[in-house]
């Protein structure tokens, strides 16, 4: 029993002094961490002579180069441009003798003849209505000789009138072409009647051509309308019934 005590307390001594050669030994590398036996001694800092700063150079600077002022130019003021003297605009020198102007004529129409109605006092001055009128040319020459129905309200069309054949008309309405229908020869009335001029000559069955439009005669039932005079112009130069 004895025995093993001792190798105990020897054991204990041994480490007791192996611990107290490590403590040494990290008390020596705190103090110099380069000892040999350090396993991770620092690495060396390599300390390298910074660049010397550069020395800024100083040139001299020269004094500003004096710029002349620009001396201002006078600007020329233009002279007035002379206004120039109208010119007088010659007049028309006058023909002589004057050419006549021809007289314009009546567009072509689809009939020989265009009618026209002018509504007037009857000639005699008393209570009548009617119808009267003549034909003419372009140039206002009768054109005696054609046939004229006259369709009073309540009376078939007949042909019961041709131009210039009554010398009496002729002298009232102051044409060799007129002519004359009374629709109602003791009153002044308000009627409605149609007129158109024919042919001169009858077709070879006994009819005859209309060479004009309808036209419509409105009366009133007073004086000065108590007449319409129709006034029949031939628009066809070429027509050959003339």
């Amino acid at each position: 029993m004895r025995k093993g005590t001792t190798i105990f307390d020897v054991l204990a001594v041994v480490f007791l002094g192996l611990t107290g050669l490590l403590t040494l030994a990290y008390v020596v590398i705190l103090v110099n961490p380069y000892v040999p036996y350090n396993p991770y001694p620092p690495r060396e800092q390599v300390w390298t002579n910074p660049s010397p700063t550069p020395t800024a150079t100083l040139t001299p600077a020269l004094p500003p180069t004096w710029t002349p002022t620009p001396t201002a130019t006078a600007t020329p003021i233009p002279s007035p441009t002379a206004t120039r003297t109208p010119t007088l605009t010659p007049s028309p020198t006058p023909t002589w003798p004057p050419t006549a102007t021809p007289t314009p004529r009546v567009t072509r129409a689809p009939y020989p003849f265009t009618c026209q109605v002018e509504y007037q006092m009857n000639r005699y001055g008393i209570p009548w209505s009617g119808v009267a009128g003549h034909i003419q040319d372009l140039d206002g020459n009768p054109l005696p000789g054609y046939n004229v129905a006259v369709n009073c309200p309540g009376v078939p069309e007949t042909l019961n009138s041709v131009a210039g054949a009554d010398a009496r008309i002729n002298l009232i309405y102051e044409s060799e072409a007129a002519w004359e229908r009374s629709c109602d020869p003791s009153a002044y009335r308000a009627l409605d009647i149609r007129v158109r001029v024919y042919d001169k000559y009858p077709n070879p069955d006994g009819t005859y051509r209309a060479v004009s439009d309808w036209i419509v005669v409105q009366l009133g039932d007073w004086a000065t309308r108590s007449l319409g005079y129709i006034t029949c112009t031939l628009n066809w130069e070429e027509w050959k019934n003339r």
